[in-house]
């Protein structure tokens, strides 16, 4: 069995200073369709609408997890959804899914305890075996102490992962981290739950950026930086288990841009 894993910030909030949102989303889908990946991962897809188009350009192909119109909530008169933006396409069944959200006590920023920032846990069923799929999106980059909320909030998922501990797992997600393998607390939490780069922390893949000021949806009045940076991540845990390895990993700089962030690609095959 092959694997092709797909995790996208697709920047869709529904609100006056997001770029060209139609236009994207259309596209996004298209991409996504093209790439045949078995499952796609994204995040910050908080419009119901454009969700469900999501779901419909892939539904011949595709299982989904995430909410849809059956559980929306009104905001500033914004329809949102209720599992943190997060929404996982399968190409193969799923057995179970579960969006939990993270504390909003120690969160310092506002929009994010609006947007119900969590992970959304997923089961699958593979001709491998079972798989479990995180997606997930950390708190973003804040004056005061946002990397201690990221640690606590990866805590928490690790800590509250249904069945066993050991099942394979791929975690993908924005982690909001730059650089995240050269951080020794993420790596010491990483290491200390199962969690691996698909590639040595050498790895060149692991170094290219996610977030980069040359992408057009980056240099606006609420999204900047003129420092390229990798916020976006797959990690995996167990997958020897099942006989995988990784072949290919790294963002997918895309002309023209779909999102402020890249996607993420990660391609496994049999261990030979």
């Amino acid at each position: 069995m092959k694997l092709k894993v797909i995790s996208f910030n697709i920047w869709d909030l529904p609100l006056f200073f997001v770029k060209n949102r139609k236009e994207r989303i259309k596209r996004t889908a298209e991409y996504l369709k093209k790439s045949d990946a078995d499952i796609i991962c994204i995040q910050e897809s908080f419009d119901i609408k454009n969700r469900l188009f999501l779901k419909d350009t892939l539904t011949d192909s595709y299982y989904m997890a995430g909410d849809t119109e059956e559980t929306r909530r009104l905001l500033f008169f914004k329809l949102f959804d209720m599992s943190g933006g997060l929404v996982v396409f399968s190409k193969f069944p799923i057995i179970r899914s579960n969006f939990v959200s993270y504390s909003r006590i120690f969160n310092s920023a506002f929009g994010e305890i609006v947007a119900r920032k969590g992970f959304l846990e997923v089961i699958l069923k593979t001709p491998a075996g079972e798989i479990r799929v995180l997606n997930t999106h950390l708190h973003e980059e804040t004056p005061f102490f946002d990397r201690t909320v990221r640690l606590s909030q990866l805590a928490k998922m690790f800590g509250l992962l249904s069945g066993e501990k050991d099942m394979p797992t791929i975690l993908t997600g924005d982690f909001n981290e730059h650089a995240l393998q050269n951080q020794q607390d993420f790596s010491i939490l990483f290491e200390s739950s199962g969690f691996r780069h698909p590639f040595h922390n050498g790895h060149a893949s692991n170094e290219m950026p996610s977030y980069r000021p040359e992408n057009p949806y980056v240099d606006n009045w609420i999204n900047r930086t003129v420092v390229p940076k990798r916020f976006d991540y797959i990690l995996v845990k167990d997958l020897k288990k099942i006989g995988m390895r990784a072949v290919q990993y790294g963002p997918q700089h895309l002309k023209p841009e779909l999102s402020d962030h890249d996607p993420i690609l990660l391609e496994l095959e049999p261990e030979v």
